[in-house]
């Protein structure tokens, strides 16, 4: 018997790696991906782009599932049915990419003639801000971009973190912190900005010790893993950080007095009515010399010793600094008083004081890299479990005062965010010498922009005169706009733009986001998948997924640098697989219908003065460029350097250079001060009684103080049949309702214990006799309700009814997603007493029974 040889299997015609962005959360991570004749057949992280160093979750694996799916939208399709409403079929009939561009591009140029405000923008695409913000401007619009990120999870935030580190995110240097305090958040914990990355170096930092402790109602995936998890009551986080900034402040001693004398307003001298003191000629705020003993301008110190405490008679007025003011603002949250608005003891809010207070160690230097600089090896960092309340605001600059006090601000083991130093990112001076970021850097409106402006009422959708304070003119405000236009006296838009954002399921209850939609008369929606808001529009257009799509520019100005990667980086995304379909990324799309539309060259303009190179400038705005040229000319401006575009990424699929220590530890470099009191709100509060009064409009202002405090929700009205409070979490392998409908991501959620099920204390299910995997229903006061299986654990404070994601989708085009777990953002209203009237965030705090279903 001769023994033949084994066939060999046909060797593939193509076997390669690209290198390319994720792009199943808005902070892409770098992947090299897996491509066999033509076929995606794996997908890994990148090990040299700093943004993750090699590490990829769950979504960024599952993103060829998506890739894949069989129900994309592959045609432009109309609506013939002209009624819209949850559950009413759209009859779509499919037309040509010409019969689509041509019918949005008569709509837009209607509107554009009549009233550019009568258009409106909703995405939440990170990597097309550059895009949409140009197409808005050069159409005439002057309205914002109606997404679902900033009712939640970015108004308080970002609005918080620009006031007080001029930076769009916030971050723990967990490189070097011993000890840390997380509100509401998960970061290190696979979720936030950069989750891959900070989750390796949390893991670092815990093996070498760093305590973490979480302040949570819900022990999801952070708290789960802490050294200590601290439950409280749904929406007092102002309550405890003011508590605790109590013991520090008057009880302990605890605070760093240099740099709150020489980096912060703390010195500035307070009057009785709260404004600064000023100097009569330069109108500058006055502080006290403690050497001189005299008063003169915050900016002609010399060497003076400002004082920061004290009680002092200048100009016949009763003064003090506004350290002072600060700490005796904070008396009167004692200990006692906070654990009965929080549940959590006095001695826990005293002992996480006294612990977060010694581990900063106050005084202690560290030499890095041959420099000396300030160590304060601990922080603390809030999300959106902390501030989606109705006073947002006054919970996350509460949070924010517990690192300003310990000095902890952009140096080694403290607190900072994208970087406000380094290559092009030069923050400015503001008002009275206070910090404010670059203008590469500020997304949205700056924090003092409206002392500009004078005190008019809005004559667009976006009513942003009556948010001063807010940072984006889009979201909840204009979603508020749109719904109640006669009240506010602004026209109801007439054109939609939609893309990448589903804010039927992701904002408040349905019912409320459709009401409004209706009143757009024509939607335009690029999509990927026919999910819940799609469902409104009149033409539908095919949309990349990001697999097939070409971007320069992956990491937007505000995320040029992850937590702890120590690099400025440019990522760059490029097409992995052609579609097999005709389809553009709906980016792309906008300059086609700017063309069409007849306002190509501002479009054009717009984007190439917004890029940081001069030499962009000097292209041509009347040519219709390719998405290769834009990419190309983005890519060349961003790096500053004309021989790295196009072709050289592709090459070598992004761009890095190390930070100097200067740059990653910027507080000596930092000219101006940050704010531990705010002033500006009562001009802010000033500002909206003005454009209330001329409106005829009934508008609380009374959240406008210069110092925060504990305020409660509506929610906290008791009412003895209505006894539980519910709230939403996240789990850090899911991403809004993109991930439900990805079979991988689906396969991991029923396999979990709670991701698709409500969770109730175990103490709570007894008493309301129902038990482990019951069906149950969760009603609001206003008879809102949702219906699903109880998971009965330990893990939820007793209070708390905590329901995960953003599930229960209903759209019949998602087959994997319709009808898993529950819909949480069903049961929210929509009002303006549900609104945190600073930052307009949407307030996520409800108060509901549970029974039997």
């Amino acid at each position: 018997m001769t023994l033949q040889p084994a066939q060999s299997p046909q060797q593939p015609k193509e076997d390669t790696w690209v290198s390319s962005a994720c792009g199943m959360c808005y902070s892409p991570c770098g992947i090299k991906v897996h491509r066999v004749n033509g076929v995606v057949v794996k997908i890994e992280g990148n090990p040299d782009f700093p943004h993750n160093l090699g590490r990829l979750c769950a979504k960024g694996n599952a993103g060829i599932m998506s890739l894949y799916d069989p129900n994309r939208v592959k045609t432009p399709l109309k609506r013939t049915n002209p009624e819209k409403g949850i559950g009413v079929d759209p009859k779509w009939v499919e037309i040509s990419w010409d019969e689509a561009l041509n019918t949005v591009a008569e709509k837009l140029k209607k509107v554009r003639a009549d009233n550019p405000d009568k258009l409106v923008m909703c995405n939440f695409d990170v990597q097309a801000i550059r895009q949409s913000n140009a197409f808005m401007h050069s159409f005439g619009s002057t309205n914002g971009n109606w997404s679902a990120a900033d009712y939640f999870c970015g108004a308080g935030l970002h609005m918080a973190t620009y006031l007080t580190n001029a930076t769009f995110h916030t971050s723990v240097d967990l490189k070097y912190c011993n000890y840390t305090i997380l509100f509401g958040s998960g970061h290190g914990f696979g979720v936030g900005h950069g989750p891959n990355l900070t989750t390796q170096k949390m893991a670092d930092a815990r093996i070498r010790g760093m305590k973490v402790v979480v302040v949570d109602p819900v022990c999801a995936t952070a708290a789960s893993k802490a050294d200590e998890w601290v439950p409280i009551r749904p929406g007092t986080d102002a309550a405890l950080a003011l508590s605790m900034l109590n013991v520090l402040l008057n009880e302990l001693g605890i605070y760093d007095a240099e740099f709150i004398q020489k980096h912060t307003n703390g010195p500035y001298l307070v009057g009785p009515d709260g404004q600064y003191l000023r100097d009569e000629e330069s109108r500058k705020p006055l502080i006290w010399d403690s050497r001189a003993k005299a008063a003169q301008p915050y900016d002609m110190t010399g060497t003076a010793v400002p004082a920061i405490e004290g009680t002092f008679t200048i100009q016949g007025k009763t003064c003090r600094p506004a350290f002072q003011v600060l700490k005796d603002h904070t008396r009167r949250f004692t200990s006692e008083e906070a654990s009965k608005v929080t549940t959590i003891p006095a001695a826990t809010i005293r002992h996480m004081a006294k612990d977060y207070g010694e581990a900063a160690r106050i005084g202690s230097t560290i030499v890095v890299d041959g420099e000396t600089l300030p160590y304060r090896p601990a922080a603390v960092h809030m999300y959106r479990g902390a501030y989606s309340h109705k006073h947002a605001a006054h919970h996350a600059l509460a949070i924010q005062l517990l690192n300003i006090v310990v000095g902890n601000m952009f140096v080694p083991g403290g607190h900072g965010g994208p970087n406000p130093v380094g290559p092009d990112w030069q923050p400015r001076e503001g008002p009275d010498g206070l910090l404010t970021a670059s203008e590469r850097t500020q997304v949205g409106v700056a924090p003092y922009d409206f002392l500009a402006t004078k005190a008019e009422p809005p004559k667009a959708p976006h009513i942003k005169p009556l948010f001063p304070l807010a940072f984006m003119r889009g979201d909840v405000s204009l979603h508020l706009g749109i719904a109640e236009a006669e009240k506010f006296n602004v026209p109801v838009p007439e054109v939609m733009v939609h893309a990448r954002g589903n804010i039927m399921m992701t904002t408040v209850a349905p019912g409320e986001v459709a009401k409004t939609l209706k009143k757009i008369p024509f939607m335009v929606s690029f999509a990927r998948e026919m999910d819940e808001t799609v469902q409104f529009a009149d033409v539908v257009m095919p949309d990349l997924h990001y697999l097939e799509r070409l971007d320069g520019e992956t990491n937007s100005a505000v995320t040029r640098q992850s937590p702890g990667s120590g690099y400025w980086y440019t990522g760059f995304r490029q097409p992995i697989v052609e579609p097999d379909f005709r389809v553009d990324s709906w980016a792309d799309t906008l300059a086609e219908l700017a063309d069409r539309a007849g306002f190509l060259e501002d479009f054009n303009q717009l984007l190439l003065m917004g890029l940081p190179d001069p030499q962009a400038q000097k292209q041509d705005p009347r040519r219709k460029y390719t998405r290769e040229e834009r990419a190309d000319i983005v890519l060349k401006s961003l790096t500053h350097d004309q021989s790295k575009g196009l072709d050289w990424f592709k090459q070598h699929g992004y761009l890095k250079s190390k930070r100097t220590v200067q740059e990653v530890y910027s507080l000596p470099a930092l000219k101006y001060r940050i704010p531990l009191y705010y002033e500006h709100f009562l001009a802010a509060r000033d500002y909206v009684d003005t454009v209330a009064k001329k409106m005829s409009l009934s508008w609380d202002t009374s959240d406008y103080q210069p110092l925060p405090e504990w305020k409660p929700c509506p929610a906290f009205k008791p009412d003895p049949k209505y006894d539980l409070l519910v709230v939403n979490y996240t789990m850090p392998f899911h991403q809004y309702s993109i991930t439900p409908e990805n079979p991988w991501i689906n396969e991991i959620s029923e396999r979990n214990a709670y991701t698709y099920k409500i969770m109730v204390n175990t103490e709570t299910a007894r008493k309301n006799n129902i038990r482990d995997g019951d069906d149950i229903t969760v009603e609001t006061i206003a008879g809102r309700k949702v219906t699903g299986k109880v998971k009965v654990t330990e893990c939820v404070h007793p209070e708390v009814v905590a329901i995960g994601g953003v599930f229960g989708a209903w759209s019949d085009s998602k087959p994997i997603a319709k009808g898993k777990g529950v819909h949480f953002n069903s049961l929210l209203p929509f009002d303006t007493d549900h609104i945190d009237m600073i930052s307009n965030g949407a307030d996520s705090c409800e108060r509901v029974r549970i029974y039997k279903a």
